[in-house]
């Protein structure tokens, strides 16, 4: 930074280093004389500087990555809710049941997916190599995924399409994934699966 916005980025930098901080609060007063030093152009570059520290951000760039994965999960999940809804729609009757196993089924292997790419991509740096912690780890990952990622989605799913019906399926995975699967993955990745050490 070249102007006012300095201030942001040393402010950042320096809790980025573990330096406490306090709030104190200035009153200011109209100006009686000289010329104030902010120049045109301070808005734009505190906004560039904000931007900027933001973007480059560690947990921005992991959230972003843990984004896309998500993003590229849902689009298995959906396809798979739909291939399996397809399957049992010969033996399983009832709408809302038929959807909820589907997406159960579908579910899981959307999370297979997410955890093999997560570890690769997302959470490079805490990266899981093959073993016994890996096990464990994808144990926990799939156990508190079938609460975050196939038991939520799959009873809103259900429930959805039993009262509204089988043509808002999509609408209600859309609801459940973003609703309730993105905001608890997010922090049991960080908390529970690749917390650092």
């Amino acid at each position: 930074t070249r102007s006012f916005g300095y201030k942001l980025e040393f402010l950042y930098k320096m809790i980025q280093l573990g330096a406490k901080v306090k709030e104190i609060p200035l009153q200011f007063g109209l100006r009686e004389s000289g010329e104030s030093k902010i120049e045109p152009q301070t808005a734009k570059e505190i906004f560039r500087t904000v931007f900027y520290l933001r973007w480059t951000d560690s947990t921005t760039q992991k959230f972003i990555k843990f984004g896309s994965i998500g993003l590229f999960g849902f689009l298995i999940n959906k396809l798979g809710l739909d291939l399996f809804a397809k399957i049992l729609a010969k033996t399983v009757t009832s709408v809302g049941l038929r959807n909820t196993v589907a997406n159960a089924l579908a579910a899981e292997v959307s999370i297979i997916s997410n955890f093999i790419f997560n570890n690769l991509w997302t959470f490079k740096n805490e990266k899981l190599v093959w073993g016994t912690k890996l096990l464990k780890k994808f144990f926990t990952f799939n156990l508190s995924s079938v609460v975050s990622g196939i038991l939520l989605p799959s009873i809103v799913i259900g429930l959805g399409t039993s009262y509204f019906g089988d043509q808002y399926r999509t609408i209600f995975l859309i609801l459940a994934v973003f609703g309730l699967t993105v905001p608890l993955n997010w922090f049991i990745y960080n908390h529970l699966i690749w917390k650092k050490k």
